[in-house]
């Protein structure tokens, strides 16, 4: 993975492979892409529908969609993103916006050419199972966003894992949701701001959203990342036990090796019973040892050995 990508960058630019080619998927994926990051401009009396891209990449992908739809020239050009990396808008002739935005369910005419602004989701277009995967492929384009916390992926600050759809609308986030339902896509909502959330946290819930919008190859990183830090948590997991394992060790052996020097100390250490001898013998040996070690060592039962060195503490008066 290139440490220079995020995660979500790599998506996106997966994403411009797999996009829908079939007419009807075409409409859906465009109403998606022009709900989510279009504006709409009234021009000398005429409609101008523009679209704010990323990226020029995904302003040439775009047009070719358009293209395959509505016979035009479309324009695109190039700007300084508030970020300050570059920004593509695209610019859909004014001849064609209104048949546009009629056909992708964002727009109503009636029969006195009234003009009427649609913001509920367009049931219409998204009959079919790959509808609405290709809208939701427009959704992501233009609203999406995905977080994984990988060392690898320095230009996000979140923590855990984190997808996201950034929508202005109550109504239209709720229809949203519905649709990624249909999808079998669990989500919740929230808001920031002005904006509606449709996000999900579940790690293995955003493996399911990446393999429905086609993107293999993020769908085998993000697994490779869970998989990694999982192993990494069981591992660290294992160090930790074993670590506080070797502390008690440790501080238990420290006691016998204080009690045996006592008694070394007071001159009682030869008076001992020859098992309480044999047992200070083998601590002072192997103070490293743990209790199972050191019990088979002397061939007795860890409660014998267990015995044998607390009698051991209480004779030298270590507490």
């Amino acid at each position: 993975m290139d440490l220079k990508i995020s995660f979500k960058d790599m998506a996106r630019a997966e994403l411009l492979g797999v996009l829908p080619t079939n007419k009807d998927e075409i409409i859906a994926f465009l109403s998606a892409l022009s709900k989510t990051c279009g504006s709409i401009e009234i021009v000398k009396k005429r409609l101008n529908l523009c679209l704010s891209l990323d990226t020029y990449d995904e302003g040439v992908k775009v047009v070719d969609l358009f293209k395959a739809i509505y016979p035009a020239e479309f324009e695109l050009s190039l700007e300084k993103s508030k970020t300050g990396g570059e920004a593509c808008t695209l610019q859909v002739p004014s001849g064609f916006t209104k048949q546009a935005l009629v056909d992708f369910g964002l727009m109503s005419v009636n029969a006195d050419e009234y003009l009427g602004f649609i913001e509920e989701l367009p049931r219409d277009l998204t009959g079919s199972e790959k509808c609405k995967i290709a809208y939701f492929k427009g959704l992501f384009l233009g609203a999406g966003s995905v977080y994984v916390p990988s060392t690898l992926d320095q230009s996000e600050k979140r923590d855990g894992y984190h997808f996201e759809l950034q929508l202005d609308d109550d109504l239209f986030a709720q229809d949203v949701m519905e649709l990624l339902s249909d999808l079998r896509i669990n989500t919740r909502m929230s808001e920031r701001g002005e904006h509606k959330l449709v996000y999900v946290k579940d790690k293995d819930e955003i493996v399911k959203i990446l393999a429905t919008l086609d993107l293999v190859d993020c769908t085998l990183k993000l697994q490779a990342i869970i998989d990694e830090r999982e192993t990494s948590n069981s591992l660290n997991r294992v160090i930790i036990c074993e670590t506080a394992n070797l502390d008690k060790t440790f501080t238990a052996a420290s006691k016998h090796l204080l009690a045996i020097g006592e008694l070394k100390n007071r001159d009682e250490f030869d008076d001992l019973a020859p098992a309480l001898k044999e047992t200070a013998d083998a601590r002072a040996e192997h103070p490293e040892a743990s209790m199972s070690e050191l019990a088979e060592i002397l061939g007795v039962s860890k409660s014998c050995l267990n015995h044998r060195l607390r009698k051991l503490v209480e004779m030298a008066g270590i507490n």
